[in-house]
């Protein structure tokens, strides 16, 4: 088995699936703007990340919480961390943790603009 669908909550599904698409390079799965449905996919189109409207109830509360701690909503792999957080800090994306080598591997974390913490992973 392997993970086939996650729900990221969102603010507005719309401009989030442009920022996940245009700046951090997922591709567009499914784009309904009209139905408020926007869905990425990772390269290998093995997993795909629907940009949820996080309205006022549970998923509002849940990112919030996850925001204020500090915790990453997900964990994007990366075959080159430093890189790529090159590539986004060019972008203009902000980064709550520059590349930082861990027992793990390297790590570094942004904001999505949208009320989430973003990790990427390199093993």
């Amino acid at each position: 088995m392997y993970i086939k669908m996650t729900s990221l909550p969102v603010s507005d599904p719309i401009k989030a699936h442009n920022f996940y698409t245009e700046i951090i390079g997922l591709k567009s799965h499914t784009f309904m703007p009209e139905a408020q449905l926007a869905i990425v996919t990772s390269n290998d189109c093995k997993t795909t990340i629907l940009l949820e409207p996080k309205g006022d109830g549970f998923y509002h509360t849940f990112q919030k919480t996850a925001y204020d701690q500090g915790l990453p909503i997900v964990i994007l792999g990366s075959e080159n961390v430093q890189a790529d957080y090159e590539r986004l800090i060019d972008l203009g994306v902000n980064f709550k943790q520059k590349p930082t080598k861990t027992d793990w591997g390297i790590v570094a974390m942004f904001e999505d603009t949208f009320g989430n913490y973003i990790q990427i992973h390199q093993d």
